[in-house]
């Protein structure tokens, strides 16, 4: 029966075993995010996938728009209620956006992810963290404090093992390179690196190129 299959479906051909099981996973992936996603988050856009996520919280605070693609592993996690406190999150994800493995979205405030952005596997961002000036609270009790809201513009690319905090603006079009821990803005069209993040290439319009940054 599969030999059939493959034969009447030339795009099959070529496929080995894990090829195919790989199609399979994102095939079920597109039914999971249509007849059960789409009813639980805020928005899940058309031809959006969301492959096996660890976790979910806050699902109806999550605006996911279309053609968006979350690969396996991912947290996306809209924060309800800390301790006492009460928190109006949500998490905006913008059209043609490529998340993969790993991807950690987890804000008490607003997140606002832009369109076609592509995030490295095991990339964390946060819009919060947590208090510690109180030296008898635990550190579990204490409130969520935060520089304001993470913005990443139309086309970055979050490299592989990256975080960025809160207060963070990424205009469009900016590279985060592997490995950096982005702790402030960067104006659109910046090669930023290292922990924490620093400016080291822009792009020159008038020239058309990037150029490196000397210090």
């Amino acid at each position: 029966m599969l030999n059939i299959f493959f034969k009447k479906n030339t795009s099959f051909e070529k496929m080995d075993f894990y090829d195919f099981y790989s199609y399979l996973q994102g095939l079920f992936a597109k039914i999971k995010s249509r007849f059960i996603y789409s009813y639980i988050f805020g928005k899940v856009g058309h031809k959006t996938w969301i492959k096996k996520p660890d976790q979910v919280f806050g699902a109806g605070r999550i605006f996911i728009e279309d053609e968006v693609r979350i690969e396996r592993g991912s947290i996306l996690y809209a924060v309800k209620r800390y301790g006492k406190k009460e928190y109006r999150s949500r998490i905006n994800i913008g059209r043609g956006t490529f998340a993969n493995r790993h991807l950690n979205l987890t804000a008490a405030f607003t997140m606002n992810i832009g369109e076609e952005v592509v995030f490295g596997p095991n990339v964390f961002l946060t819009d919060f963290d947590h208090g510690y000036e109180d030296l008898q609270k635990s550190r579990l009790d204490t409130e969520l404090v935060s520089k304001g809201p993470i913005s990443i513009g139309d086309r970055c690319w979050i490299g592989a093992n990256s975080f960025i905090g809160s207060g963070v603006t990424l205009g469009e079009g900016c590279v985060v390179a592997a490995n950096s821990v982005v702790t402030r803005s960067f104006p659109s069209f910046s090669v930023v690196a290292g922990s924490p993040a620093k400016l080291i290439k822009k792009y020159n319009a008038d020239d058309r190129h990037w150029e490196k940054v000397i210090k």
